[in-house]
């Protein structure tokens, strides 16, 4: 394994062309599943069981693997693990979409809604459909593409 004994220049950054910064932080992910800080069980939940973990565990476990950071957390809850209630505030497209549907400015250059200083704003948009948020999160990138 690169874990233990390999290279990690030669047998993994190398060969997929990856950056220093996404090749250490891939090892640290499968360090964590070596490790057993994480596991299929514990992100995806056990499908005979149909138990998972609450969206914050799994963040904070993530979050603490250097190279992670919300937004790729925010996807992964998202496209991967298919939760019901994720609002990726630091996805662009989330923001923009946000800004067209309800017509509104936000701080950010070009009144463009900014993820921090329009966090609040953006979330009390997107309360009334709590929790399936993440519905009105594909709803955002979807309106981007409509005309108008």
């Amino acid at each position: 394994s690169i874990i233990r004994e390999g290279d990690m220049e030669t047998d993994l950054r190398v060969p997929a062309g990856l950056s220093k910064a996404k090749c250490n932080c891939i090892v640290e992910i499968a360090r964590n599943f070596q490790n057993g800080t994480l596991s299929d069980e514990f992100l995806l939940g056990d499908e005979n069981s149909n138990s998972a973990n609450n969206d914050d565990e799994i963040r904070s476990r993530l979050l603490n693997i250097k190279g992670l950071g919300p937004w790729s957390v925010d996807m992964f809850l998202l496209f991967q693990c298919h939760r019901s209630n994720v609002l990726p505030i630091g996805d662009l497209a989330v923001r923009n979409g946000t800004s067209k549907l309800w017509n509104i400015k936000g701080s950010a250059k070009k009144g463009g809604l900014c993820q921090k200083k329009d966090a609040d704003k953006i979330k009390d948009l997107h309360e009334p459909f709590a929790p399936y948020r993440s519905i009105s999160s594909y709803y955002m990138y979807k309106c981007l593409d409509m005309k108008g």
